[in-house]
């Protein structure tokens, strides 16, 4: 569902109306704090709502949806786009559009290199080094070739060497841009490794020297960065490695969980 050119609150409203109490009495709890969906589980919402989690996966497909997780992807996707809509406006700052097709076409190039390597080599330096941790720690749920190059050592001349045309290398970074990465991946393409930039410019050092890259436009209304934006296109890029049906990313992660769950790796 293309949510740019409607309003999502005025659609789900003038569905919610022709459903049954129960249906609209969970309608009611989400439109409420529509913001909170992507954060919330569907446990949470259900009990708040007083309806079983099943009646919220049966609305969420009546508003035209597959399920719980769809519906929070397509509610983030929304408010990433009007934030970033408004930040542009009022800043002068870049437009975000997730489903641009440009960015589609990076995001589905970059899975499908993901998907067809024998390992993965994530790295970032400073600011850039918590999107490779949640890169690696998210991929890892489902891919066991998912490594993070450790920023001290890992990416020298004898690591690379290790690395084949079989292999991939991802890197992570934005203005100010790290020496470190962008030396990392001039020495990848010197090797013949395939390596993704995710970057905030095709102009940018590391853009120049990858296979490909998904340039990813941040905003600096003040000191500081906003950085949600290439934390969507992280979960997309997953997402479309996830969608291959050879990986049984499902199962995968319901057994990843199940693992953590079993040493009491969660706080209940």
């Amino acid at each position: 569902m293309d949510l740019r050119h409607m309003d999502l609150r005025q659609n789900l409203q003038s569905v919610s109306a022709r459903l049954s109490p129960t249906m609209r009495r969970a309608s009611d709890t989400i439109l409420r704090d529509l913001r909170s969906i992507p954060f919330q589980s569907i446990r949470k919402l259900s009990a708040s709502a007083g309806v079983s989690p099943l009646t919220v996966i049966r609305l969420t497909r009546k508003w035209g949806y597959e399920g719980y997780t769809d519906f929070q992807t397509a509610v983030r996707d929304w408010l990433l786009a009007d934030a970033a809509a408004a930040k542009a406006a009022s800043q002068g700052a870049p437009s975000f559009d997730l489903q641009s097709p440009e960015l589609q076409a990076s995001i589905n190039d970059a899975a499908a290199m993901i998907n067809r390597a024998r390992s993965v080599h994530i790295t970032g330096f400073r600011s850039a080094r918590a999107f490779a941790l949640y890169m690696h720690y998210v991929g890892r749920m489902v891919f066991d070739h998912f490594h993070l190059m450790s920023p001290s050592g890992s990416g020298s001349p004898e690591d690379l060497a290790r690395l084949t045309a079989d292999d991939l290398v991802i890197a992570f970074g934005t203005l100010p841009y790290s020496t470190e990465t962008v030396r990392l991946t001039d020495a990848a393409r010197q090797l013949g490794i395939p390596t993704i930039a995710i970057t905030d410019s095709k102009e940018s050092p590391l853009a120049t020297h990858a296979s490909i890259s998904v340039a990813v436009p941040i905003a600096r209304p003040g000191r500081l960065y906003r950085w949600a934006p290439l934390t969507a296109v992280i979960d997309d890029i997953l997402e479309a490695c996830f969608d291959d049906p050879v990986v049984d990313a499902d199962k995968r992660m319901s057994y990843f969980a199940a693992r953590i769950d079993s040493i009491k790796g969660y706080w209940k």
